[in-house]
């Protein structure tokens, strides 16, 4: 059976905070990885870092980047090669979802910023990457979507139109670039604990006059496992997607939702 160890190869994972971002960083760093870290603020940033360096013994790198400027993404790419000499995995973990509204109420220069991180920004990083990818003979793209580009929920047309778009421009990419050796991929998170999760559930509740455990136990009712996710049960797909055990896989999405929504 082909290896899930990620030895020596680099990794670089943009939107690298606490929750899901910690947790990929963390696994992929375990499995042997050296990783580069994208995100907005530096220090939350260089303290993921040192813990992620602390916890693995692998070098870890911090680049500041905003990917609604598609230079700052190709630069966290560039970064990667110059700090391990090599780009194996990028995992796009960033993301705008900007609240709820519905589409007669859009803001259309808020919905262009959707666009520039949801849609151009991750994908500027995909084919920086995948362009060095090639040279190597091939790597690993793993694009961090959300359930509701498939449920479609009211009021989040922002949101699930600019995830749809990625990940249909993340399925043609694996066409285009699968000649190379290169997969793009896609990881779809359902509920996922957390500070968001928690915070979510607490404005629920004080808006329907209920408990936040409460309205926490309906949503897990609804799913098939009767219970939310966790960042790392992500991280482990992401680890999956990123290590030879799935390397005939590629314009795929993977939802790990414990069940919240089964086609």
């Amino acid at each position: 059976m082909a290896e899930l160890t990620l030895e020596n190869a680099a990794a670089l994972v943009v939107g690298a905070g606490q929750g899901i971002g910690r947790s990929v960083a963390l696994a992929l760093a375990s499995e042997g990885a050296d990783v580069t870290l994208a995100a907005r603020r530096a220090g939350p940033l260089e303290r993921l870092a040192a813990e992620v360096a602390e916890a693995s013994g692998r070098r870890t790198s911090a680049v500041v980047a905003d990917i609604a400027d598609p230079s700052q993404g190709r630069a966290a790419v560039d970064a990667t090669i110059q700090e391990f000499g090599r780009i194996d995995v990028v995992v796009n973990i960033a993301t705008y979802g900007g609240g709820s509204v519905s589409v007669a109420d859009l803001d259309w220069d808020d919905y262009l910023t959707a666009v520039q991180i949801n849609v151009i920004g991750t994908m500027e990083i995909c084919r920086s990457a995948a362009a060095h990818m090639a040279s190597l003979g091939g790597g690993s793209i793993i694009n961090v979507s959300a359930l509701s580009a498939t449920t479609l929920m009211a009021d989040l047309s922002r949101y699930t139109s600019t995830k749809g778009a990625m990940e249909s421009m993340s399925k043609t990419m694996a066409k285009e670039v699968g000649p190379s050796g290169v997969r793009v991929n896609i990881v779809t998170p359902g509920l996922t604990t957390g500070e968001p999760l928690s915070s979510m559930f607490e404005r629920m509740a004080e808006a329907q006059n209920r408990t936040p455990e409460e309205i926490s136990d309906g949503f897990a009712r609804q799913a098939a496992l009767r219970r939310h996710v966790d960042p790392d049960d992500i991280a482990q797909a992401v680890l999956f997607l990123a290590s030879s055990r799935s390397r005939n896989i590629t314009g795929q999405e993977i939802q790990v939702t414990a069940g919240q929504h089964i086609m």
